[in-house]
């Protein structure tokens, strides 16, 4: 068992998005190599440490028990050294070639990026942006420094991770123009008689809708579910169900025509948050980002404005 450091320290980089991507291919693009470079970088790891590392596996690489008890320390670590080079290091958006990796959803992806973007372009044109899914390790990739923001519903934010709040969101119930619904008051009764889209981005069944719903002793019928957000406004137009959302969807949803109602049971708002760890909190590059990104969606929600003159039934 080895008992020193690899002679190449880049190995250890290389090992890490190795173990979190447990795909050759895919590490390979995010090291930016080849992925026959990739491929010779995990043989001197699994030389190095007399170990597979990566076991065959479907639809993934498997990790093995050595590999496992690596790939939390090794992240800690990694993430102290770069919290270390970066520390006080000065930061120029019109010539930084940082990464940001922000964890959120397609929601965040369709609304911020489009308005994010041209910032960038404008004062950092050599600055990167990285969208990820923000899964249930969005608390550790933040504390080892492998993504620097995550977009999530408060009340997952422990104490913690430093917060921004980001302004409340009402939900709506979304259906197509000239939906027999459309033209009348959307009752409780009404509501449950029609066929309802279920947005689940962690491909999990049950919602804060049928929850609600739950407590009142009634249940809808989910006829269709999907992950995306972004899927909702084409499916919807082009049928007879509704989908009840949070209102940012409206504003993705605007160039489909969509009607807009007041769901008939009681939801409270969404509430979400920006939200960071504080060793990065002081960091020059980090604050520029945070600035960047309350501009563009820390402000009133778009789906205020694409909602105005509609009538919430």
């Amino acid at each position: 068992m080895p008992s020193d450091l690899p002679d190449d320290l880049s190995l250890l980089l290389a090992l890490d998005v190795l173990l979190r991507e447990r795909h050759v291919t895919r590490a390979a693009k995010r090291l930016g190599i080849t992925q026959s470079a990739a491929s010779q970088r995990l043989a001197r790891l699994r030389e190095f440490f007399g170990d597979a590392l990566l076991a065959p596996g479907r639809p993934l690489l498997a990790l093995t028990p050595r590999a496992q008890a690596l790939a939390d320390p090794l992240a800690q670590a990694l993430a102290s050294l770069r919290a270390a080079i970066q520390a006080g290091a000065p930061f120029d958006p019109s010539t930084s070639e940082r990464r940001f990796v922000l964890l959120g959803n397609d929601l965040l992806e369709a609304a911020a990026l489009p308005r994010l973007m041209p910032i960038l372009a404008r004062e950092a044109p050599r600055v990167a942006v990285q969208v990820d899914r923000a899964d249930a390790d969005f608390v550790k990739r933040l504390e080892w420094g492998t993504a620097d923001m995550a977009f999530v519903p408060e009340f997952l934010v422990p104490p913690s991770l430093r917060q921004l709040r980001l302004p409340d969101e009402r939900f709506v119930t979304l259906m197509r123009e000239g939906h027999p619904a459309a033209s009348r008051r959307l009752t409780l009764e009404r509501y449950l008689e029609l066929g309802h889209v279920l947005i689940a981005p962690h491909g999990m069944p049950g919602s804060l809708v049928d929850r609600a719903l739950e407590a009142v002793g009634r249940r809808r019928r989910v006829v269709a579910q999907v992950q995306h957000f972004v899927t909702v406004p084409f499916l919807v137009a082009a049928s007879d169900l509704v989908v009840t959302c949070p209102a940012a969807v409206a504003a993705l949803a605007a160039p489909f025509g969509l009607r807009a109602a007041r769901p008939p049971v009681e939801l409270g708002l969404d509430r979400v948050s920006a939200v960071w760890h504080e060793r990065v909190h002081d960091d020059p590059g980090h604050r520029w980002l945070r600035a960047q990104l309350v501009n563009v969606v820390g402000a009133p929600p778009a789906s205020r404005h694409a909602l105005r003159g509609r009538r919430l039934e």
